[in-house]
């Protein structure tokens, strides 16, 4: 019976390695190599309230950055050299030549992006926000044993452009 249960117990963690969301590098390019985005199940709503085909930079880690799409695609933007990003950065990054893409919806003020990336066996990034003009503001909740703490992080629009 030890026997049994060890090897049923072996037999689902050597399976659960096959539920991971693994992706795979090409070319520089993250890609997951299941698609399940999630925010693909929301329908999309057109919206004048983003600014599409520029990058909106992380105004704390300016090495960091998010284009839109008009169809509710998105890239992420990485620098190279890991400090500001640069136009270098971005010139002539697509679609099918980004690092790491994603998806966005709107509704009102909010917006909900996702996107992919390749460290820990492959990730989908969630976050939930609001568009205040030129400056989209992601809200993060951490939760500590007597409060809560809620964190902003803040991309404002840059005059960068891609594609």
């Amino acid at each position: 019976m030890k026997k049994l249960a060890l090897l049923l117990v072996g037999a689902l963690l050597c399976n659960s390695c096959f539920f991971m969301h693994k992706g795979t590098w090409e070319n520089g390019m993250c890609r997951p190599k299941r698609p399940n985005f999630k925010l693909l199940k929301i329908p999309f709503k057109e919206t004048d309230k983003l600014t599409y085909n520029k990058v909106y930079i992380n105004q704390y880690l300016v090495g960091f950055g998010i284009g839109f799409y008009p169809d509710g695609r998105l890239m992420y933007f990485y620098s190279r050299d890991g400090y500001a990003l640069k136009k270098s950065d971005v010139e002539n990054k697509k679609w099918e030549n980004a690092r790491n893409i994603g998806y966005w919806r709107t509704e009102d003020e909010k917006i909900k992006i996702e996107y992919f990336v390749c460290s820990q066996q492959g990730t989908y990034f969630r976050e939930k926000g609001e568009i205040k003009g030129d400056t989209i503001v992601f809200y993060q909740n951490f939760y500590h044993p007597f409060y809560k703490e809620v964190r902003e992080t803040l991309y404002v629009l840059s005059d960068m452009s891609f594609e």
